[in-house]
């Protein structure tokens, strides 16, 4: 039988539709680009991220509940609207974020603005399907139009996500053109209107033109009107395979560290941090083999380099590497150190796969406040951490706060830590506004020893020894994978008291 291209084309034509494989796209793109910066500007905790997330999957269910209720003129006009209203995209949702911000509205208001843009983000590609099994070719069983119009979206989704992979560690600015592209194609295939198809990409290219410029004012505009950071200026923002990464300039000069929209450090509190995170436990053991998990600034380094043997630092986040590397740590001083090597992967991976045993553990990590970040915080990591020690060596881990006698995050973190060892010792300094655990089966120093070599960095500090650290557990739940209430409570607890209770 001869090659046939008509044959060929229907035959293609039973196993994919392109209509519903460009929404499967716009789909995928446009979740990822809502969740990412909504997170961000309502702040990441899991609390955050859950309900950003929830609300995207609440417009899908509203646009699958509605697609059979319009007409199909309704439909094409909510279509026409919603795709033009996607060009406005990151000004209109940030502009909108800092006015209800500027006229001090409260949640509801917020959360009215996250419900209303899930509907615009999601809910008129979700109706799409519905519409395309119940109402397209009659030639096909319902069965067939579903397998055929299901497929082509799934699909398309699939391709958008490796669009999305090929934007990480890029700005948004990336990723948008690009979805706005198969936005307008899709818009053209649906309506086949030349007038609004050619009026979309007319305002479409000099948006594009001036897209990143755009994108650094509104994100500069939230976090100097949000984020109270007045003046502030947005110097780096991408979109890592993790979160939201973002180096803020404030007025005075001084650089912000923000994970999806959370403080992570700022450079004049980077010295005091390093400082008792790690330049005081690496001066007191002399360790031959030091390992440092997080510290993506890479700040650390030339603090534990000269008192170390060997160095091996682990950050999960490529982008946050990036960021320090460009903002925080000079490049050229790291270039020299051959006794350091640094490994972009998960601690926990890490720490299950070597086979090194380390003198010292230095975990500069963020707060628990997701649970990816609260794993690196409870027993059972410090167990792992605790099985790649030497005999008497030593973990070091900042507290978020100050350890006081109580159930919060400081308190459990080292609940977490006494019971997988057997001494640990907090050193308190209200200069870094946070208390720093030191952990071992038998520590290699003192409290004398911390105390002589801190006390000109902070006359204030205060040594928690390990015979006393115990008396401030009496209320704290060690934090672990099957005890990660804390995250939600924490979360929750910031959430309510940002957007619903007054000052």
């Amino acid at each position: 039988m001869g090659f046939s291209v008509n044959n060929f084309s229907s035959k293609v034509a039973r196993y994919f539709s392109l209509v519903p494989f460009l929404v499967g796209i716009s789909l995928s793109i446009s979740q990822f680009i809502m969740i990412r910066d909504f997170v961000s500007i309502l702040y990441g905790e899991e609390v955050v991220i859950v309900l950003v997330t929830s609300s995207f999957f609440l417009g899908l269910s509203i646009g699958y509940f509605l697609s059979l209720k319009l007409d199909e003129r309704a439909f094409k006009i909510l279509f026409a609207v919603s795709a033009l209203f996607h060009l406005t995209f990151p000004f209109s949702y940030r502009y909108a974020a800092v006015w209800i911000s500027a006229q001090d509205l409260g949640g509801a208001f917020y959360m009215a603005f996250l419900w209303i843009y899930s509907l615009i983000f999601s809910s008129i590609f979700a109706a799409f399907l519905p519409r395309l099994i119940s109402l397209g070719d009659d030639s096909m069983s319902p069965v067939e139009k579903l397998r055929l119009n299901y497929s082509s979206e799934l699909l398309g989704f699939v391709t958008g996500f490796a669009f999305v992979g090929m934007s990480m560690n890029k700005p948004v600015v990336f990723l948008l053109p690009i979805y706005w592209l198969f936005l307008g194609w899709l818009l053209h295939l649906v309506l086949r209107n030349l007038i609004l198809t050619g009026a979309y990409f007319l305002l479409m290219m000099p948006l594009i033109m001036n897209l990143s410029r755009i994108d650094i004012h509104t994100a500069s505009l939230v976090y100097s009107e949000k984020h109270g950071k007045k003046n502030a200026k947005v110097l780096y923002s991408v979109n890592s395979p993790y979160q939201k990464v973002e180096v803020v300039e404030s007025s005075k000069g001084e650089l912000y560290l923000y994970l999806d929209g959370l403080m992570n450090l700022n450079s004049s509190d980077l010295e005091d941090l390093n400082y008792f995170i790690a330049s005081v436990p690496v001066q007191l053991t002399k360790p031959a083999n030091t390992l440092v998990i997080g510290n993506g600034t890479l700040s650390s380094i030339s603090k534990v380099y000269p008192y170390s043997g060997n160095v091996v630092s682990v950050e999960l986040d490529s982008g946050v590497i990036a960021a320090g590397l460009e903002y925080f740590t000079d490049p050229a001083s790291l270039a020299k150190l051959d006794r350091w090597k640094l490994i972009v992967d998960d601690g926990k991976h890490f720490l299950k796969t070597t086979e090194t045993r380390f003198d010292l553990i230095i975990m500069d990590i963020p707060s628990p406040l997701t649970i990816q970040e609260a794993a690196l915080h409870t027993s059972e990591f410090y167990q792992l951490a605790h099985d790649r020690l030497t005999d008497d060596g030593v973990i070091s881990v900042q507290l978020s706060g100050p350890l006081k006698k109580n159930n919060r995050t400081p308190s459990r973190v080292v609940a977490s830590l006494a019971e997988v060892f057997k001494e640990v010792m907090v050193v308190d300094s209200p200069k870094a506004d946070r208390s720093f655990a030191y952990a071992s089966d038998d520590l290699p120093f003192s409290r004398s020893q911390v105390r002589k070599l801190s006390i000109a960095n902070d006359p204030n500090l205060k040594i928690i020894s390990p015979d006393q650290t115990r008396s401030f557990l009496t209320k704290a739940i060690p934090l672990t994978l099957d005890t990660m209430d804390l995250v939600l409570k924490r979360g929750l607890e910031r959430f309510m008291d940002r957007y619903f209770y007054e000052d």
